[in-house]
């Protein structure tokens, strides 16, 4: 828009300087000037909030709207759905500080240390959940017999990446460049999984992660709590 404005004013004055009768051109120039200027100044003023900065990584979000609309992603779904439920969660995150000897003894990329736990409760603390970090969560491992309850939902590379927003890490690793390349080109494929026996209408909600087939890669997985509690006593 501001371009096509900006070409009519510029044709408009041209249109202006080939009219024999106005003769004082400088004059014609001089007020094309200032009025364009003027123009750029007021446009952009009314437009700074849809600028992004790069400076800091929580203002480099990049989120486009259309996710939401096409479902293309489970937090087109997700977004709403943790809105006022209480989620419980494994309490595991690691020590960040050994996030190198963690690595080597344990074999996932020191970023999963990093990001392991933090990036997904950022997203539901987001999404105006209220969180219960359990840690008698932390050893379950859903058989692949429980696993069969579940229903894929689609991939949760995107969903946490766009968590750099809220990181609470000001060094590189809490920025979009970080969390691009570590969800969306090296863990491979993670994937939301969700139960939905017994989920309508319940507030109370159990979320498990778990690595899949290969090191760094984590799935999610999501039911009620009376469900869950229900599948784990089978």
């Amino acid at each position: 828009m501001k371009i096509i404005i900006a070409a009519g004013l510029t044709v408009a004055v041209l249109a202006l300087l080939h009219i024999p009768i106005l003769r004082k051109k400088r004059i014609i120039l001089a007020l094309y000037a200032i009025g364009m200027i003027l123009f750029f100044v007021a446009y952009n003023v009314n437009t700074l909030d849809n600028n992004i900065r790069f400076y800091r990584p929580k203002y480099q979000t990049v989120y486009q709207p259309e996710f939401f609309e096409t479902k293309e992603y489970p937090d087109a779904f997700l977004d709403e759905f943790f809105k006022g439920k209480t989620v419980y969660t494994p309490n595991d995150a690691y020590d960040t500080s050994k996030a190198d000897e963690l690595s080597e003894d344990l074999g996932d990329y020191w970023l999963y240390y990093w990001y392991h736990a933090i990036n997904i409760w950022d997203y539901l603390e987001f999404n105006k959940a209220t969180i219960v970090k359990d840690d008698k969560l932390n050893e379950v491992i859903l058989s692949d017999e429980q696993k069969m309850h579940f229903e894929d939902l689609g991939p949760a590379n995107d969903m946490l990446r766009y968590t750099f927003p809220l990181s609470p890490y000001d060094d590189e690793w809490g920025n979009a460049f970080y969390h691009y390349w570590f969800y969306n080109t090296f863990i491979g494929d993670s994937r939301v999984y969700i139960c939905t026996e017994g989920l309508a209408d319940n507030d109370e909600i159990v979320l498990l992660w778990q690595h899949e087939d290969v090191h760094d890669t984590e799935s999610y997985y999501i039911a009620s709590k009376d469900y869950y509690d229900k599948m784990m006593g089978l």
